[in-house]
Parts: C-alpha cells; sequence; structure tokens
C-alpha cells in the first residue's frame, strides 16, 4: 500500500496544515506542507496518532527548519549534521518532555539501524524514530529551494531524521550527539566503500583463477566468493597482508595503503607478525591447501547490526602459484545466510553433503532424513569453523539423542582462538529461562570468558532444545574444558530435582505415604518454581497447601526475605483452581502496610488433583518500625485469610496488624469506632483516622488495652478499675505530646466513645468457639461531645463488613421501627431524624420513640432483585442478631445478662422493633431469631409479624388519621360522614393509608389522585358510584389507578401517565383546579394539584409534597419530588390529612396553618399505626408468658388475639381522638395561655429537654409577631409537638415515681388493654413485666389529653410538688367531682365544636383549682385510695342539694350562668353541674372542715354557703377568677388569690362551726355579725366599692384580700375591732 494513500496520514497532514496555517507566516506554512507533503513516507502507527498534534507539528517543523539550514555542498568530509536538545518555548517555540535529535544526512543504506545500535547501546527507550528521504534541490550556498518526493533534476536524496529519547540532562546532550555523529560517519564510510571492496572481491577471484595452484578447495572457493560477491555478504572493511620470508621464518606485514572502510578509519600501526606466532587458524591457512578462512571478529560491528562482525580471510598467490600473503574482508551475512539450507550455500554444501555421503545413511530413509534436518539447523557459523570430519562426528552425535531425553554437549574453538562455541542439548522440561542463563553463566565462568552471545532454539520433531553458545576467549582456558566436563554443567544446573523429591518424600513421610505424595507431587512443581526452592522446602510448602478443600481456602507463610533488612518480606499465598486477581491482592496488602515489589506466579498441578497455585511476593513494609515476623506471624495470616474472605474490610486500618501488634478483631473493633464517628459527623475522613492510628501505635495498643479493660470478661474485680485509670491516664498523658490538632481530636474522640460504651458482643464466640465476623457496641450518646442533638438515651452501633446499622432509643422501654437505608455514609442522620419523629409519635403509647436502621454494603441490584433481596436479608438478620447479642433476657422473671458481655449500665431486658422502609415484610424474619435466641418477648419483639395485627387489614393507621381530618372539618362546621367533600390524594387504591382512608366516607369526591405511575383527575365525581368503584380497585391486588372504571368518572375526566412528555387539559380539569394552561408536564400538573382549591389533601403515599418557603429542596431531603413540590402558603385546601409519613415539612405545616389551613402533623394523625402495634406488644408479652408456663398454647393464644381486634382497635382511635382533641383545646385557649405555653417551652428548653430550633418550635419574637399582626399565636404543629413532648416528659417522671403502691392508680393499667382480656386474665394483667411503665403511660396520656400539656408544669410551678404529686392530686380531684362523667357528657353531647372546647375549658379550669387545692392541703399525705373514700361521698351529697343549701345571691349567679350554658345547647343537667363549677371547687373546702371538725358535712355547707352570701364571696371569688394575668407573676398571683380566698373561707367556716351544733346557725351569724361588726361592715363597703367602680384589678383584689384576712383573723381570735 502506499503511504501517501493511507487515510491515517491523510487526517494527521490535514491536521498539520491547519496547526502550520495557525501558527505560522504564509510563506512559511507553504514551507512547512512543502515538506511534510513530500516526507511523511510511512505509516502512522497508534502510538504516533495518539500524540497532540501539536506536539509532532513543532517537531516536524523544527526539523523543517534544521534542514533548511545551509550546508556546505562541495566539503570533502561528512555531510552529517546532528542536533540533539530538549525543547524550551523561549528557544525554540515548544516543549517536549523528551530530548530530541535531528539528523540532516544524505540518503544511505544502514542510517536507521545504524542509530538504533547506538541507543539501544546506551540503554534508551525510543519514542520516534521517523526518517524521512528526500530529494532536496540546494543552491550554491546549500540552502534548500524545494523539496521533492521523487527524483528532481538537480536535486539530490537525504535522510531527514527525527528522533526522540529519554530526557537527558543538558551536561548528557554533547556526548550523545558526538556518539551519533560517530556512527554516521561508520556508516558513511561503509557506504562509500562498499563497491571498492566489491571490487577488490572481483580482482581476487581473477587472481586466483589464474595464479592458484589446481587443488580440490580452489572451485568451491572461487564459488564462495562469487556468492558473497552477489550481495550476500554486506563489506564494513577490508586489509591486506604481504608473506614474507626471513630465513627460515615467515611472518606477514601489512600492506601499505590497502586498508578499507572501518579498518582504514579505525587503522592503527602497520601490523607484522611471525607466522609461527599467529593463531592455529592462521597457520593452518598457510600450512595447507585451503584457499579461505572464515572466523569473527572480536569487535562489534558499529553498522546494521550490533554482532561480531564476520571475517573472511583470502590467500593470495604470485605467479609461480606460491602463497604471497592474503586478503582480510570485514562485514556481515545478510539475513538468507541464516535463512538459507547450508546445502545452497558454497562452501557448507560440500561439507554438509560430505557429512550425508560418508554417514553410511541413504538419503531418503528415516535417519538419512533425520541427519539431514540436524545439518540444515545446525548453527551456520558453526558450520564454517569445524571441519568435516568434526562435523560428522558432532551430527551423528546429534543424531543418536535426537529423540531421547538426555544430555549432550559439544565444545569447538574456532581457528583463530578468538572464540569458543558449545552446542548444548537437554530435554524440554528441563530448560527454563533461568536454567539457560545458569548454563550461559557457568560454562562461561568455566571458560573464562570474556562475554558471550547464545540462541535457543526448539527442535522439530524432538523432545530437545539447543542452546548454541558462542564465548569470546582471552586465552587458551579453554584446551582444558571437555564436552563431558560442560556435560556435568549442565546436570548441575538441571538436575533431576524430581528424583531428590521423591526419596525425600519417603523418607520423611515413609514408604506408603511417601511413595503417594512422590507420585501426587514429582511432577508438579514447574521448572521456575524448581529453580528457586529445593525439593525440601517444596515438602514443606505441601504440607501448607494440602489442606486446603476449596478455591475459598487460602495458605500464607511469611518470611523475611534473605540478607534482608527487617522490613523487607517474602509472603506466598496458595491458592486452588486460579490464580488470586492481582487487583484484588495487591490493594490488600497495601492495605496491610506492604509496598509489592514484585510478584511470581507458579502453576502446581498435582496427579489426579486439582491445581494450586503459588505467588510470591516481594514485599516492604511503609511504616516505621521493625517487623518482627514470629511475633505477627499468626495474626497476619488470621487477619490477610479474613479480609481474603470478606469477614474482615480491605482498607489501611489493617496497617495496624503489623504495627501496632493487634489481631484483625482489634482492628475491626478500632474500625468500627471510626466508622461510628463517621456517622457522627466527624470532619475527618476514615484515611486519616487510620493514619492518625497508624502513626501513633503506643496510644493505639492503649486504646485497644483500654477497651478490653472495660469489657474483657477475663477481667475481673478492683483490678479493673485500676487498669483502666491506668491506661486512661497513659493516653491523656500522650495526648500532650501531640502537635496536630487533627491528630489530636481522633484521638480524643476514639478516647470518648470508648468511654461512652455500655456493653459489646466483642468477646461473644460461636459454637465453634471462634469470634463473630460482627461487632456491636451500645453507647450512652449524652457522654459523646460529637454527637449531633437530640442525643438519644442509648443506643447500639453494628459493624461488619456486610453490614452497619444503628438503634437509636429515647430511653429504656422504647419501640420503633427498623429501616434499610440506602444512605451509607450518613444513615445515622437519617434515623436520628426517623427517631425524633418517633418519640413525639409514641407519646401516646408505653415505649418512649426508638428508630433504627442499617445499609446492606454487599446487595446491589447489579446482581438482580431477587440476590439484592437476599443480601438484604441476610444483612437484616445480621443486624438484629447483633442488637440481641447486647441485650439482657428475662428468664423465670429474673434478669439474665448476655454471656460473655460485660455490663457498664443497669438491666435493659426491653428491646421491641417494627417494620419500616424496606422490612415491611421482615417482621417474622425478626421473631425467628427472637425464638432461637429465647428471647422473653418471643414473638412480641417485632410487632406486625404474621400473628400479630394487620395494620392494613384493620385499616387502623388510615382510621386513625381520618380521626384527625374528622376533628378539622368538625371544627369548621363540616361533618365529612354526611356532607359530599372534595378530596385530592396521594397514593392509590392498593396502598394501606390511601386505600383505606379514602374508603372512610362514602361522601368523598375524589377530584384527583397520584402516584408514581399515573395521575387521575375526576373533576366533578359522583361520590356514592366512585366510593364503590374504590372498593373495587382495594380488593383487587396489583390494581393501578389506570383499571379504574372510566365509565364512572365524570365528563372531562382522564388518568394520564406520568411518563408522558406533555399532557392536554380538559375544559373541565382546567376549571376544578383553577388552572389556565391547555398543555402542562406531568410534574407541572401535579403541582397544579396540590395547589388546587379542595376541601382536603389526604397523603397516603411517599414523599414530601409540602414545605415552606423559606426553605430549599436541599433542607427536604426528597429529591424525587423536588420538582412538583409546593410551598405551605400556596396551598389552598382546607385540611391536610397526613397519613403517611413526612407528607410536610414541620415548617411547611406551620406555615399553612398561619394562613389558615388546618392539618396537625404525620406523627398525630398517623399515630394509630405505632399505637396499635404496641397494644400487640404488651398483649402478646402477657400471653406469651402464659404459653412458656403451659397456661395457653400457642394456637389459643393466636385466636384469643385475633378475637380481640376491634376491641384494640377502639382503644387506639380512642388514644387518637383524645389526642387531637387536646391539640384542639390547647390552640382553643393559646391566645389566653400564651404565657404559660412560652413559660413550658421555656422550662423544657432550660432543662435541656428540647431543642427549639431543631423541633421548629417559634421564638419568643416570632410568637409576640404574630401576635402584633393578630395572627394566631399558636398553630396546630406546634402544639403538637408540645402536647407530645409533655406526655414523653411526663411519663419518664412518673416512671420514676412510685405509683403502683397506690392500688387507685395501679388500677389504670386495665384500661390499658380490651375488657376480654382483663376478665380473662385480671391478675395477669395487675402483674404484666411492663406495668410500671403502662400505668405512667395511661396516666400521663389521661392528664395531658383532657387538661393540656403545660398542666403537670403549672402545678409544679405554683406548688413546688413532684410530677408523682401532681398526678395522684389530679387523679384525686378527677374521682371525687365525678369529672370523667362530666367529661364524656361534653364529648358525646350534640354540640358545636367550639362549644365543646369551651366546656371542657370550664373543666381544665375546675380540674386545675381543685388539684391545686389538693396539693396545698393535702400534700404530705396524698393517698389516692383514702382522700377518695373521704371525699367522694360527702362532695356528691353537697352537689347534690346546691341549690338548698346555697342562699339567693348564689342561685341568681348561678340561674344565669345556667341558662348562658343551655342557650349554647347543652342540657339542663350537664348545664346545672357545669354552672356550680366554682361551687364543685369550695365544695373540698366544705369537706375538708366537715371533717376537721367531725360534724355532718350538710350543716357545714349551710354554715359555709351562708356566710358567703352575706360576705358576697361567691361574687368575690369570680371577680378573681375573671382577672386577665398579663404575665407569669399575674398568673400565680390569681392562683393565689383564689387559693387565699377559699381558705379565708374555709378558715372563717371553721371558726364559727366549732361553736354550733348546727341547730341555730341564724343565731350564730347574727352573734358573729355582732361581734365583728365594724370590720363585716368594712369589707361591705368594700365589696360595694368593688361593684360599684370599674373591673376589679389585681390591686384591688390583693387590698381587698387583706380585709378579709382581718376579719378572718379577728373572727378566729374573738376579737371586735
Amino acid at each position: 500500500m502506499d503511504a501517501k494513500n493511507n487515510g491515517q496520514r491523510a487526517q494527521l497532514i490535514d491536521a498539520l496544515h491547519k496547526i502550520a496555517a495557525r501558527q505560522l507566516t504564509k510563506s512559511q506554512a507553504q514551507e512547512f506542507d512543502n515538506f511534510v507533503a513530500n516526507a511523511m513516507h510511512f505509516y502512522p502507527d497508534a502510538d504516533y496518532l495518539a500524540r497532540p498534534a501539536e506536539e509532532i507539528f513543532w517537531n516536524l517543523w523544527g526539523l523543517r527548519c534544521f534542514s533548511g539550514e545551509p550546508i556546505s555542498i562541495t566539503s570533502a568530509e561528512s555531510r552529517a549534521r546532528v542536533r540533539v536538545f530538549n525543547p524550551e518555548p523561549e528557544q525554540d517555540g515548544w516543549s517536549s518532555a523528551h530530548t530530541t535529535i535531528y539528523i540532516n544526512q544524505r540518503d544511505m543504506p544502514f542510517l536507521v539501524d545504524s542509530l538504533r545500535i547506538v541507543l539501544n547501546r546506551r540503554g534508551l527507550n525510543i519514542f520516534t524514530l521517523q526518517s524521512n528521504p528526500v530529494w532536496v534541490l540546494r543552491n550554491a550556498k546549500g540552502i534548500i529551494e524545494r523539496i521533492y518526493a521523487d527524483f528532481a533534476s538537480g536535486a539530490e536524496r537525504e535522510a531527514l531524521i527525527t528522533i526522540e529519547v529519554d530526557l537527558h540532562v543538558e551536561s548528557e546532550l554533547a556526548d550523545l550527539r558526538r556518539e551519533l555523529l560517530e556512527v554516521l560517519d561508520d556508516v558513511e564510510v561503509v557506504v562509500d566503500e562498499f563497491d571498492p571492496m566489491r571490487q577488490r572481491v572481483e580482482t581476487l577471484m581473477d587472481e586466483l583463477k589464474n595464479n592458484a595452484p589446481e587443488v580440490e578447495t580452489l572451485k568451491e572457493s572461487l564459488e564462495f566468493l562469487r556468492w558473497i560477491h552477489s550481495g550476500y555478504f554486506t563489506f564494513t572493511g577490508c586489509v591486506e597482508f604481504d608473506l614474507k620470508v626471513d630465513g627460515d621464518k615467515l611472518y606477514l606485514s601489512e600492506a601499505a595503503d590497502s586498508r578499507c572502510g572501518l579498518l582504514k578509519k579505525y587503522s592503527g600501526d602497520r601490523r607484522e607478525g611471525w607466522v609461527k606466532e599467529l593463531s592455529p587458524g592462521v597457520r593452518a591457512l598457510y600450512e595447507s591447501d585451503e584457499l579461505l578462512a572464515i572466523t569473527k571478529s572480536s569487535q562489534r560491528s558499529p553498522v546494521h547490526r550490533d554482532v561480531y562482525s564476520d571475517y573472511v580471510v583470502v590467500k593470495r598467490f604470485n605467479t609461480e602459484g606460491q602463497p604471497c600473503g592474503e586478503v582480510r574482508f570485514m562485514g556481515l551475512y545478510t539475513s538468507q545466510f541464516y535463512s538459507y539450507s547450508p546445502r545452497r550455500i558454497p562452501l557448507l554444501r560440500n561439507k554438509v553433503n560430505w557429512v550425508m555421503d560418508n554417514s553410511g545413511f541413504k538419503t531418503n530413509s528415516h535417519d538419512g532424513k533425520a541427519l539431514m534436518t540436524i545439518l540444515d539447523f545446525h548453527p551456520r557459523d558453526e558450520l564454517f569453523y569445524v571441519s568435516r570430519e568434526r562435523l560428522a562426528e558432532t551430527a551423528i552425535g546429534i543424531w543418536q539423542i535426537y529423540e531421547r531425553r538426555v544430555i549432550k554437549a559439544f565444545i569447538h574453538p574456532d581457528p583463530f582462538d578468538k572464540f569458543v562455541s558449545c552446542i548444548v542439548y537437554l530435554p524440554r522440561e528441563s530448560f527454563s529461562t533461568q536454567s539457560r542463563m545458569k548454563i550461559q553463566q557457568r560454562i562461561g565462568d568455566r571458560l573464562d570468558a570474556v562475554e558471550s552471545e547464545f540462541t535457543t532454539q526448539f527442535l522439530p520433531e524432538s523432545v530437545l532444545v539447543r542452546i548454541y553458545l558462542v564465548y569470546q576467549v582471552h586465552n587458551k582456558q579453554y584446551l582444558n574444558v571437555q564436552s563431558t566436563d560442560l556435560e556435568d554443567i549442565v546436570r548441575q544446573v538441571t538436575r533431576d530435582w524430581c528424583d531428590e523429591f521423591a526419596a525425600l518424600a519417603v523418607e520423611q513421610a515413609g514408604d506408603i505415604q511417601g511413595v503417594a505424595l512422590a507420585r501426587r507431587f514429582q511432577r508438579a512443581f514447574p521448572s521456575a518454581y524448581r529453580e528457586l526452592y529445593s525439593p525440601l522446602q517444596a515438602l514443606a510448602h505441601i504440607e501448607l497447601f494440602d489442606v486446603l478443600d476449596s478455591s475459598g481456602d487460602l495458605a500464607i507463610a511469611l518470611q523475611h526475605q534473605q540478607a534482608a533488612e527487617n522490613n523487607n518480606l517474602q509472603l506466598k499465598l496458595f491458592h486452588r483452581e486460579q490464580p488470586l486477581e492481582l487487583s484484588d491482592m495487591i490493594p490488600m496488602l497495601e492495605n496491610l502496610g506492604f509496598r509489592v515489589v514484585m510478584e511470581h506466579p507458579y502453576l502446581i498441578r498435582p496427579e489426579a488433583d486439582g491445581q494450586i497455585w503459588l505467588q510470591e511476593f516481594e514485599l516492604s513494609f511503609s511504616l516505621d518500625v521493625d517487623v518482627d515476623v514470629e511475633a505477627v506471624q499468626g495474626s497476619f495470616k488470621e487477619a490477610l485469610s479474613t479480609v481474603w474472605k470478606g469477614d474482615a474490610e480491605n482498607d489501611s486500618f489493617n496497617r495496624l496488624v503489623i504495627g501496632a501488634r493487634l489481631d484483625w478483631r482489634a482492628v475491626a473493633m478500632l474500625r468500627l469506632y471510626a466508622r461510628y464517628l463517621k456517622q457522627l459527623g466527624i470532619s475527618y475522613s476514615q484515611e486519616f483516622i487510620a493514619d492518625t492510628l497508624s502513626r501513633y501505635l503506643d496510644i493505639t495498643r492503649n486504646l485497644v488495652a483500654l477497651f478490653k479493660s472495660y469489657f474483657d470478661p477475663r477481667y475481673a474485680g478492683e483490678t479493673r478499675g485500676d487498669r483502666v485509670q491506668g491506661l486512661v491516664a497513659k493516653i491523656l498523658a500522650a495526648l500532650d505530646e501531640i502537635d496536630n490538632i487533627s491528630e489530636d481530636n481522633v484521638i480524643r474522640s476514639y478516647l470518648e466513645v470508648i468511654q461512652a460504651t455500655l456493653r459489646t458482643n466483642f468477646f461473644q464466640t460461636i459454637e465453634d468457639g471462634s469470634f463473630k465476623s460482627y461487632i456491636s457496641v451500645k453507647l450512652e450518646a449524652g457522654k459523646i461531645s460529637l454527637a449531633p442533638k437530640p442525643r438519644p438515651e442509648f443506643e447500639i452501633f453494628v459493624y461488619s463488613p456486610r453490614v452497619e446499622g444503628v438503634h437509636l432509643r429515647g430511653g429504656k422501654v422504647a419501640r420503633g421501627g427498623l429501616r434499610w437505608s440506602d444512605r451509607l455514609e450518613d444513615y445515622r442522620t437519617e434515623v436520628l431524624g426517623l427517631v425524633k419523629a418517633q418519640q413525639v409519635k409514641n407519646a401516646v403509647i408505653v415505649p418512649t420513640g426508638a428508630k433504627g436502621g442499617f445499609v446492606a454494603k454487599q446487595a446491589s441490584m447489579a446482581t438482580g432483585r431477587d440476590a439484592w433481596l437476599q443480601e438484604g436479608i441476610a444483612s437484616y438478620m445480621l443486624y438484629i442478631q447483633a442488637l440481641l447479642d447486647i441485650t439482657d433476657n428475662i428468664i423465670d422473671g429474673e434478669i439474665v445478662p448476655p454471656e460473655d458481655v460485660v455490663r457498664r449500665d443497669g438491666d435493659d431486658p426491653y428491646l421491641v422493633v417494627a417494620a419500616d422502609k424496606g422490612t415491611a415484610t421482615f417482621s417474622d424474619i425478626a421473631n425467628e431469631i427472637s425464638y432461637g435466641n429465647n428471647f422473653w418477648l418471643g414473638d412480641a419483639f417485632a410487632s406486625g409479624g404474621g400473628n400479630g395485627y394487620d395494620h392494613k387489614a384493620m385499616g387502623i393507621t388510615a382510621r386513625g388519621a381520618w380521626v384527625a381530618v374528622q376533628r378539622h372539618f368538625g371544627e369548621i362546621g363540616i361533618d365529612i360522614q354526611r356532607q359530599d367533600f372534595t378530596v385530592v390524594g396521594v397514593g392509590d387504591m392498593g396502598g394501606d393509608v390511601f386505600g383505606n382512608g379514602m374508603l372512610l366516607s362514602e361522601h368523598i369526591q375524589l377530584v384527583s389522585a397520584f402516584n408514581h405511575l399515573h395521575i387521575f383527575v375526576d373533576p366533578n365525581p359522583d361520590a356514592a358510584s366512585t366510593f364503590v368503584e374504590r372498593q373495587r380497585l382495594f380488593d383487587t391486588p396489583r390494581s393501578t389507578w389506570d383499571d379504574f372504571d372510566r365509565s364512572l368518572m365524570s365528563e372531562g375526566s382522564a388518568i394520564y401517565s406520568r411518563s408522558a412528555k406533555l399532557l392536554t387539559l380538559t375544559p373541565q380539569i382546567k376549571q376544578r383546579f383553577a388552572i389556565d394552561k391547555d398543555e402542562m408536564t406531568p410534574t407541572e400538573l401535579i403541582n397544579g394539584i396540590l395547589k388546587s382549591p379542595v376541601d382536603l389533601i389526604w397523603n397516603g403515599g411517599i414523599g414530601t409534597y409540602v414545605k415552606a418557603s423559606s426553605e430549599n429542596n436541599a433542607e427536604v431531603g426528597d429529591r424525587a419530588n423536588d420538582v412538583l413540590r409546593v410551598d405551605g402558603r400556596d396551598l389552598r385546601c382546607k385540611v391536610f390529612g397526613e397519613g403517611g409519613n413526612l407528607g410536610m415539612t414541620q415548617r411547611g405545616r406551620i406555615e399553612f396553618c398561619l394562613k389558615g389551613g388546618l392539618c396537625n402533623t404525620d406523627f398525630i394523625d398517623n399515630a394509630a399505626g405505632v399505637d396499635c402495634s404496641d397494644h400487640e406488644v404488651n398483649i402478646k408479652i402477657l400471653l406469651n408468658q402464659l404459653v412458656m408456663t403451659g397456661q395457653l398454647e400457642i394456637d389459643q393464644r393466636n385466636q384469643f388475639l385475633e378475637s380481640m381486634t376491634d376491641s384494640v382497635a377502639e382503644l387506639v382511635l380512642h388514644n387518637n381522638l383524645r389526642q387531637t382533641q387536646a391539640i384542639s383545646l390547647a390552640q382553643h385557649r393559646s391566645d389566653l395561655q400564651h404565657a404559660e405555653y412560652q413559660r413550658f417551652m421555656a422550662w423544657l428548653e432550660s432543662s435541656g429537654k428540647l431543642d427549639r430550633e431543631l423541633e421548629f418550635l417559634p421564638t419568643d419574637e416570632q410568637l409576640s409577631e404574630r401576635i402584633n399582626r393578630h395572627k394566631p399565636s399558636w398553630t396546630r404543629p406546634e402544639l403538637a409537638v408540645l402536647v407530645c413532648y409533655s406526655k414523653v416528659i411526663l411519663k419518664e417522671a412518673l416512671v420514676a415515681a412510685d405509683l403502683l403502691s397506690e392500688p387507685f392508680l395501679a388500677a389504670s393499667v386495665d384500661r390499658a388493654f380490651p375488657p376480654a382480656l382483663v376478665e380473662r386474665y385480671p391478675d395477669e394483667v395487675a402483674s404484666h413485666q411492663l406495668r410500671q411503665e403502662i400505668v405512667a403511660t395511661q396516666l400521663a396520656n389521661d392528664m395531658v389529653d383532657r387538661v393540656g400539656f403545660s398542666f403537670f408544669f403549672r402545678q409544679m410551678e405554683s406548688t413546688g410538688a413532684s410530677a408523682g404529686d401532681v398526678i395522684r392530686a389530679y387523679s384525686i380531684a378527677m374521682s371525687i367531682l365525678g369529672l370523667q362523667r362530666l367529661w364524656q357528657e361534653i364529648e358525646e353531647g350534640d354540640l358545636s365544636a367550639t362549644v365543646k372546647l369551651d366546656l371542657l375549658h370550664m373543666l381544665i379550669r375546675l380540674t386545675r383549682r381543685t388539684t391545686r387545692w389538693l396539693l396545698r392541703n393535702r400534700r404530705q399525705n396524698l393517698n389516692c385510695s383514702e382522700i377518695i373514700q373521704q371525699f367522694t361521698g360527702p362532695i356528691a351529697a353537697v352537689l347534690e342539694h346546691l341549690p338548698e343549701l346555697h342562699e339567693v345571691e348564689w342561685i341568681n349567679l348561678w340561674s344565669a350562668e345556667k341558662d348562658s350554658i343551655i342557650k349554647q345547647g347543652v342540657a339542663e343537667p350537664l348545664a346545672s353541674r357545669l354552672a356550680a363549677s366554682d361551687s364543685m371547687f369550695i365544695s373540698l373546702g366544705v369537706v375538708d372542715t366537715a371533717l376537721q371538725l367531725d360534724k355532718p358535712v350538710q350543716q357545714v355547707a349551710r354554715l359555709y354557703f351562708k356566710l358567703g352570701e352575706l360576705l358576697s364571696l361567691d361574687w368575690f371569688m369570680a371577680q378573681i377568677v375573671a382577672l386577665h394575668p398579663e404575665n407569669r407573676w399575674q398568673d400565680l398571683a390569681r392562683e393565689s388569690y383564689v387559693d387565699d380566698l377559699e381558705g379565708q373561707r374555709r378558715r372563717l367556716t371553721a371558726s364559727l362551726g366549732c361553736d354550733t351544733g348546727g341547730d341555730d346557725l341564724d343565731s350564730l351569724i347574727a352573734g358573729w355579725q355582732e361581734q365583728q361588726a365594724a370590720l363585716i361592715e368594712r369589707w361591705k363597703f368594700m365589696i360595694k366599692d368593688l361593684r360599684n367602680g370599674p373591673t376589679p384589678d389585681f390591686a384591688m383584689i390583693s387590698v381587698a384580700l387583706r380585709e378579709l384576712l382581718d376579719l378572718v383573723q379577728a373572727s378566729i381570735d374573738g376579737e371586735s375591732r
């Protein structure tokens, strides 16, 4: 192919033209284009084409400029010009990473080859070598006028050569240039004198024809000369010698001016020498009839090929036919000499034919053909040197061994004493590069040779290999060497390793086993292995690897390299079937701290067995420690094997195995804490942490020792504490020596988390005694400064190469779901956010919040969904087991700590989990593990399993959320169970929450819904018919919106695919959703639907669809829905129901509510699911104990569980109803109780229980701004947070209180269970394992739901009572006043929402006052049962006869209040009781006084109420209650005024009542009036002023109370004033 037509060349030239046009002047560009077009006669290879075109351009342009410099065309000296340089931009306009060589020389043969010889001898890498032969036309000054590709008149052929080699320093450039110029001159000399030397051959042939005697070799000698003259010999030099006689001596003298070529260039003094003193070859030439002598030069050729030059010596004769001298031709045989059969080469053909003729073999016989093959492949040079007799002897000798596995050697010195050739034959299996090198070296040593060359040939149709060795010698040592000596050397080098192995095997293993071993392995090891290892070492290796069962096993040997430093090691790895992948193994070794210097693989093939790979690594350890192989051998082997199997991670922590002399599990423990610190958010990379531990090895060892001192079961007693203190002191002292703050932080973080660790399974073992492949630690996060807030009370961190996970708990009794997270980098952050929500969600149930999450590190969808799922399940199982490993058990009612676990905390047996994202179907798996561990909870461990309550079948989550939705609508006067209302939904009918929710009212008009597949739009749906269709879809497995019966949809309806590019909207859709566009993308449509004016948005799907306008999408953390998400202020729905989690951000909820929307939070709306699960767990705990004691069969248990489904649902929905009502109650009076809410929130903050910013609660400034702008001061989502926090904190306080000692309070445990269970197992319910927690939960829920989240705080604040005392007083108050019945009547009454809330607030006020009264007057003996027994009957008696006991003024006030309440639609009996709420409160004082005086309660009541009538105390009480406090102190003052008034009235009654038998109260009062006339008159005058003046304020009330105090005190003292 013509290179010019090559497409790649054309592309390159085109690119070069463009660069030239850009970089050069127009004339320069034309010069360059002409140069490139005519000079590039090569095919660019891939490497050349891969180079930047700019780089090629500058190189060629530089060559063109170099060649364009003027040269002397008339100079007789060499015209070769050479430039060697390192291109620099300043000087050359370009730069290069290589040294560049430009050569301009007239074109001639051997240029490129000879240049390569120089460069290769210098050991240089050649990156480019391009010779561009062109026809150059120069002017008289030697300047180029034009360049031609083909011959042009007047032009001369020049070679323009560019070469790029390894970069040189400037000092080396001149020497390289000198060598290049020298070789160019050599080439020029050879080329210029080539023809004269050939002509000398011609004249010599004529001389021989005319003068040489007629000898046998004359004709063949002339043929040989003719043969080399014909082109089979490259002449590089020539010299003549004359033979002279001096008496009886002969000597040779160099003829003057006879040298040609290189012999002329490098000639020294003329040489003479006596013939007899010359070499035998020279003498033989003159002592025989031979005309020619052929040998090798002792100098390597500088031209064409880098080999020893060949010599052809031709004897000269005078006219008398006598020898008169010789001509020596130096040169190189051409390649044909080595490829042609010797039968085609003069001289050789005669010698070969003679051997064949005298061999005795027929030419066509098998042996004859074999001998001819041997001669054909015999080394060519050897054929010249040896005689025909010696050749025959050698050829027959070779023939004799040709098909035998034997060793044979031949040694032949050349006649001129310059070289010795050795031919070695050996079996192919004995040959290797290593063995050849050893043979070459050892024979050379024996010959005392200067240097040598070799060629190797695998003989055709033979089992033998031939090594042809040519040694240059400088003495006669070779005369003492025989062929047998060479054979001995070869045998020693290729000695029969296999036989020695067999003998040793028998010696070590005995006859039977040894023979079997030898048979298996005698031929198993490759020659490279045998070169390096002795049979004894092989037996040791077999002992290592023969125990390998499969390709999953690894045998390891580590040792120091021989004569190497401590850190230079040798590692051998044995593995079956396949070699270990270096791409896998080298990183493992590097992470263990080694630098891999070299690797040598050896394949071992035992007989009738699978192959074994030995891979030998030369290693250098990177850390600054002396490696003690003996000390680390075991731990290193175990670590490498464990990492290779995947049971330990492959990272730089593994350096500590050698560096710190730790075992792999100690390193895994350190890695665990590093992973944990990463999850906490430490700012340092894992690599930096590993580097730090590797840098401070003593500290690292002490950290490990500290961990073991805490948790190793072997350390016991007082010494454990002493050891711990000592190690901590050492670590802290060492930290003082660390200057780098980052490294200091890493070490301190390790110390902190180890000290915060409470338990670990690190020292647990499995059945075979080995340690577990995973590690779990329990930590007290509150002690870890790095841990982000909120900090859980406890957490468990699980680590293994397969799975990582965390389980966070808000308390010892906590529960929550376990999530399969896909956030490997920050799964703890994800779980922490979830546990925060879970804690408030769990406010309604017994356990506080918990949440877990794990990542399946080896699960990949690339392996297929089934494999991905199975790996996820396996990881989940490991994670679950790791949690249980360090959790206490309960057996026969006693706490049983886990085996081999040192506990640094108290008993902690409660661990309950549930399903979450990714683990919806895993609960049964978790319960199987629970049973397998004999865990006391059994299948109560994970709720929602096969024998639990099916939330979807119950529809419990949706029903609970629907309760919240009903309340929202009810409070704005809409009954969604009776009135049609429009709904936009997120989800589909196949979903639990969405599907069940959309079947909870027959009046739902679902105008739109969307999931990940479809957008369902029905602008004007018929509620009745579409309800039936939704029910059908719900009952149909795997249904989608696309299955909806379109005939039931209204005009203009559509079901769009979310994968569609553009959607066309109907007029009806545009009208329904207030959209102007005719077409929208699916995302735009969903965005518009979410912002449409509908009654309800029902979120039953996955994703966050609403945020605040102040938030960005990145803060939301749901990238999938970023494009369709809306702001809370843009919602136009009335209500947003959160059946699903995280449908709105908390800020989004608040923004929506501030705009007038109605919503709670997800943890309020969908709390029914977690509540149902908690009921299931608590019921199972009870029933499982019965199963374990044999009182109940498991099938009976399951049936009983199922039978209570409806009862459990009622309990759960009741809790949801009450909790949402609590938020409504809190919001209803939020403006009036604003200051109280603020104080409660501040109290939570100051006690460290609440982070206001974290919960998105308003600042004081934001609250003030809302009030000033006449907006609601509090929103429902904010109040929901406070309600739940109140429950959580109150539960914690009540658990610590001694509630169970109060039978009245302890009985509240019954209310947590279905009536059927309580009726059937009353004793078991009363003694439930969690009875303390259940009672605390029931009481806390009841108090917060009824009387508000700040109730207990306010009581504690005003009275200083404890939470336990508050709950006692509250429970007494609810009982003795019969408030539960009143509460129920209000809730069940057919009243508006506002009226209900107003009435309930009346009860709340009464409860608050009553509770405070009990705390102030009965705190020292708050015995619930006793006080309830004392007060209930008398109070009921008083309340039953209130109208009869009261006087006129009270009756008038009471009647007016009652009528006002009745007008709001309240029934008369209830209104009567509510109107008397003040009297209900003061009845406490009446009864207390009666008990004190031991008088009938009616008698005391009459006196009490008469005094009140006389002194207008009921009116005065109403004035106090009507005060509007503006701050905390006024609020406390009002409470104090109420208490003071009630107390003074009670004291006055008691002081008068003790003096009467009750028959004549009027006389008693008259006497008292007479006695205290002045003070009474003063009081009445003050009351008159208060009645007639402005509305009483705090100052007036305070003064009036002081006057009353004087009157009461005077009455008690019996004085008149």
